[in-house]
C-alpha cells in the first residue's frame, strides 16, 4: 500500500493543528476561525482560514467551505499522543459526552424604543443568523419586535448565556454602525437581558423584563 510522504508544517501550521486536535478531543466538536485566532493571538481571522487551507492540502485536515464547526484531523503528528494523554486532565472533560444547551433570551432596546421595524428589523435577524453560523449554533426561533428581541438557541455548553448575548448584541452593533443614519442616536438596547433553559418561562420573564425597564426609564424621567 502506498504511504502518503510527510508534508512539513511552518511552526503556525503546527500550533493550529495541535489546538485544532486539543479542541476536539477535548469538547467532542471542532473550534471556529475565531477560537482558534483566539487561541493563537491571531486577530485576522483570514490568518487562520490561511493555516487551514494549507493543512487542507497537505492532508492533515479536511473541513466543509463555508461552515462553521466542520474541521476533522484526518493526519496528526505522532507528537499529538503525548499531548492527548493528558487532555481531559487539562481541560476536565467527560470523554465520549456531548452537550448541548437551548437558551431563550430576550434583550430590549434602550427606553424601549420602537425602532426595530422595517429594513431595520430584517438586519438585526440577518445578523442574529450570520452569528449563531460563524458559531456553529442552530437558532429555534426568533422574533424581532419594534422594542425587543427574543431568540431561542441550541448552542455550546462551553458557551454561556452571558457570551451568547454579548456576541449576538455584538453582532447587531456592528449592523448599527454600517447604518448608523437608519437607527436612533445613543446605544441601540438597554440594561438587562432574560436568559433561560426553561423556556415555558420565557414569556413570563419577557414580560418582566419589559415592565422593568418600563418602570426604570419612568424613574429615569423623574430624577433628570
Amino acid at each position: 500500500m502506498d504511504t502518503v510522504p510527510d508534508k512539513p508544517l511552518t511552526g503556525q501550521q503546527h500550533k493550529v493543528l495541535a489546538f485544532v486536535a486539543q479542541f476536539l478531543e477535548a469538547h467532542g466538536f471542532p473550534p471556529t476561525l475565531r477560537e482558534i485566532g483566539a487561541a493563537l493571538g491571531l486577530a485576522n481571522v483570514n490568518a487562520v482560514r490561511g493555516h487551514l487551507s494549507a493543512l487542507e492540502k497537505k492532508g492533515y485536515i479536511t473541513k466543509a467551505p463555508d461552515k462553521a464547526r466542520s474541521i476533522q484531523v484526518v493526519r496528526a503528528p505522532s507528537a499529538f499522543s503525548l499531548v492527548k494523554r493528558k487532555l481531559h486532565e487539562v481541560f476536565g472533560t467527560d470523554e465520549g459526552v456531548l452537550h448541548r444547551v437551548v437558551y431563550g433570551l430576550t434583550w430590549a432596546t434602550r427606553r424601549r424604543a420602537p425602532c426595530l421595524t422595517g429594513l431595520r428589523a430584517k438586519w438585526i435577524a440577518d445578523a442574529l443568523d450570520r452569528e449563531a453560523t460563524e458559531h456553529g449554533w442552530t437558532i429555534l426561533d426568533q422574533k424581532i419586535e419594534p422594542d425587543h428581541v427574543v431568540v431561542v438557541v441550541q448552542t455550546w455548553h462551553s458557551h454561556s448565556a452571558q457570551q451568547t448575548v454579548q456576541r449576538f448584541q455584538a453582532a447587531t452593533l456592528a449592523v448599527r454602525r454600517r447604518h448608523a443614519g437608519e437607527f436612533p442616536a445613543g446605544p441601540l438596547w438597554g440594561r438587562g437581558y432574560v436568559a433561560t433553559t426553561d423556556l415555558e418561562l420565557l414569556e413570563e420573564l419577557t414580560t418582566q423584563l419589559l415592565a422593568e425597564q418600563k418602570e426604570q426609564d419612568r424613574d429615569a424621567g423623574q430624577t433628570s
